[in-house]
């Protein structure tokens, strides 16, 4: 064994061993969750590098996240030392991106092109709408964006779509998608889809930057390949066609955004793909309790789709699963942060080890207000993202331009932004100018001999824009990337233009302007000769857990599908109840069911030392309370589990109807000498904040009436009916 082996063998098991040093051909590695997947991939790495001498810029590594691959960087540069920035470590699109910068010419593009994000995507798209005359109302713009999409996953361009379209929103469908990568082309811009497809479309059709590429790359290393897609398998499978060094870490039982392309096939069927493989199972987990891996594995049994594998470990016994069955989600929501002060109150657990974990963003409503009533600090990840505010996308919408002139969206975001007289129409009328004198809105406005159709102030407002771009050339030339962000936001007048929000939000805008700064800076800092260009990039790729930060001390909110790859000492999952979790959608779907339950062993998974399961018996859904216990509360094994009844003991009905929900919740009012009669000892009400509770006492009448209430959460209250909004179960 050679030195290295030699050292790094105390960090791996057998199985972990057994792939660190398998080079012969295709390998599939099946990793549990918590089994090391990450370490195996880098020591791996690292082996090919220091062992057997294969250069680091011939190993591409490539995983879903930048998150996963500064991870991988990280522990790459332990491992390996200063060479290891050499090797291709990044996301799919990250890669597609960088491939794209060298060969965009030989799909007719501008190697200068750029990335829009999805609401850019999505703006562009309603525009196609309008010009075609398609009713924005009828036809969602999102649903249009998706069907696009999927095209773009399984390789379908416009002219295969339109062959195949015969239902009618396929063929509205067709229309849109026709004009919009008309309009993406000539904006020289890619979308998200774009970048890889167009990548894949390269390789196919030009055979020397296949060989190139194939030549390149020795060795290839995929991570979380049961989330990988049509073109991202096609992508994996054409770069290592030569070689046949490829090695992918995967688990079938988390594979969970089938809803986004993700195709679970393409790990199921891997020895179809690549019949000379072989299979290695990481099944020790190092990171959960005996208990709850068991209970995670007797839910995913019931899954039909999985190759099949059983977790264990060497650890502790660990606690019983909690599993707590509440009266609705206010209940719910007041229980978690009761169980979280006691669980930082004795020390045993900080703020930053405990995550609350829900299907739909939706719920995390009655969570944020009883933190935030308990004076809990809590960050939730998935909320607004950072770089789609709006004076975030306002100041990089004239970046954008300083790179891309040619890019339509972010022309229209700033041509009159702040305002400087050009309205909708002579927006209109320059954009239709240009097309019909082939030419950009932007380079149309650069001379102005060719807008003698604006007059008066529109016509000033080109010159003070033509002025501010002028400006911006001049400084980007000059300048920094950090000090180019701060004249933009000075120039252009965006930081003055807050002053016509309230203070606070003024001040809470302003305070985000410097965030991009700092993060600019940031950029600088970790990048050797940084550019415009390539912080532009870095941020189109931005995610939302990129932002988040793990050394915050703060409970941790996010949904399941975000929490994937992450762990939690604590971990709260939320709304185990039928058409919640299982989603409704699913329940007649047999893949998408056994999607939901992948996504339920992902949260399981995700628990270090402690998991509490909760469900409500009454939740406002769509009008209506719903409450029944979701189908995989029954999959759970009882000797795993705790369960404790805090649903007040009543006899409610497993279902209720819009219509029953508003007579139990709407106030009685009593003659006028006493509206309050209603609110009388032994009553059960609903107070907006603290949730359900009993009458205990009551004195007063009519707008003098005040009763003293035992709340389940927020212990005894005395309250004025007049304000205090209560309501009678």
């Amino acid at each position: 064994m050679n030195k290295f082996l030699e050292k790094i063998k105390p960090d791996l098991n057998p199985e972990q061993l057994k792939a660190v040093v398998y080079t012969d051909g295709p390998l599939l590695i099946l990793a549990g969750a918590g089994s090391g997947k990450t370490r195996v991939l880098t020591y791996k790495a690292a082996n090919l590098v220091r062992e057997m001498n294969i250069p680091a810029w011939r190993i591409l590594a490539v995983t879903f996240t930048n998150k996963a691959a500064n991870e991988m960087k990280s522990r790459l540069i332990d491992l390996v030392g200063p060479s290891s920035d050499q090797m291709y470590v990044s996301t799919f699109h990250s890669f597609c991106l960088r491939a794209l910068r060298r060969y965009a010419d030989r799909i007719g593009y501008e190697k200068n092109f750029g990335v829009y994000d999805q609401d850019d995507s999505l703006n562009l798209i309603k525009r196609c709408m309008d010009s075609l005359d398609i009713s924005t109302k009828t036809h969602a713009p999102r649903a249009v964006a998706e069907y696009i999409s999927r095209a773009k996953e399984i390789m379908v361009d416009p002219d295969e779509y339109e062959k195949t379209a015969a239902a009618y929103f396929n063929k509205i469908v067709s229309k849109v998608y026709r004009l919009y990568q008309n309009h993406l082309r000539k904006s020289n811009v890619f979308d998200f889809d774009d970048l890889l497809f167009w990548t894949v479309r390269i390789l196919q059709q030009h055979e020397d930057v296949r060989e190139k590429l194939q030549n390149h790359f020795q060795h290839i290393l995929v991570d979380e390949y049961q989330d990988t897609n049509h073109v991202q398998f096609l992508l994996v499978k054409i770069l290592a066609e030569k070689s046949r060094k490829l090695t992918v870490v995967g688990d079938d039982d988390q594979s969970i955004y089938g809803w986004r392309g993700a195709d679970i096939k393409n790990i199921l069927d891997f020895e179809a793909s690549f019949p000379d493989c072989k299979i290695i199972k990481l099944e020790q987990n190092y990171r959960s309790t005996k208990m709850i891996l068991k209970t995670a594995s007797e839910v995913v049994k019931h899954n039909r789709s999985r190759k099949g594998k059983t977790l264990w470990t060497e650890g502790d016994e660990g606690e019983l699963i909690k599993l707590i069955k509440v009266d609705s989600d206010r209940n719910e929501a007041e229980m978690i942060c009761g169980d979280i002060e006691k669980l930082v109150a004795s020390g045993d657990y900080k703020r930053r080890d405990i995550a609350i974990l829900y299907r739909t963003n939706a719920q995390s409503r009655a969570l944020e207000e009883s933190l935030k009533n308990r004076f809990i600090p809590y960050t939730i990840v998935g909320g607004i993202r950072f770089y789609q505010r709006k004076e975030i996308k306002d100041i990089l919408a004239y970046l954008k331009m300083l790179v891309n002139p040619f890019d339509i969206i972010s022309f229209r975001r700033i041509i009159n932004f702040p305002k400087r007289g050009i309205g909708p129409v002579n927006i209109a009328r320059i954009e239709q100018t240009a097309v019909s004198r082939s030419t950009s809105p932007f380079e149309l406005i650069l001379n102005t001999e060719k807008i003698d159709f604006l007059k008066g102030a529109a016509l000033k407002g080109i010159g003070q824009f033509r002025k501010i771009y002028d400006e911006l050339i001049a400084a980007k030339k000059e300048q920094s990337p950090v000090e180019l962000a701060e004249t933009t936001a000075r120039i252009t007048g965006i930081v003055d233009s807050l002053d016509e929000y309230d203070p606070v939000e003024a001040e809470s805008r302003k305070e985000n302007i410097d965030e991009l700064i700092a993060a600019v800076q940031e950029y600088c800092d970790k990048v050797e000769n940084a550019t415009l260009e390539g912080f532009l990039e870095e941020i189109a790729l931005y995610t939302d857990i990129d932002a988040w930060d793990s050394s915050q001390d703060v409970v941790t909110l996010m949904t399941l599908h975000s929490a994937k790859g992450l762990e939690f000492p604590k971990v709260f999952i939320t709304g185990l109840e039928e058409g919640l979790f299982p989603l409704s959608r699913c329940i007649e779907n047999p893949e998408e069911l056994e999607e939901e339950r992948r996504l339920f062993y992902v949260g399981i998974t995700r628990a270090e030392k402690n998991l509490t399961l909760s469900y409500a018996q009454r939740r406002m859904r769509f009008g209506e309370m719903l409450s029944i216990k979701s189908r995989f509360i029954d999959e759970l094994p009882e000797e795993c589990i705790d369960f404790d009844d805090q649903s007040f003991g009543f006899s409610s009905p497993t279902t209720y109807t819009s219509s029953s929900s508003s007579r139990s919740d709407e106030p009685v009012y009593s003659p006028p000498n006493d509206k309050y009669k209603n609110l009388q000892v032994g009553k059960r009400i609903i107070h907006p904040t603290w949730g359900e509770g009993k009458i205990l006492a009551r004195t007063g009448s009519s707008d003098n009436t005040k009763v003293e209430v035992r709340f389940k959460w927020g212990g005894k209250k005395q309250l004025f009916a007049k304000y205090a909004n209560l309501k009678v179960i």
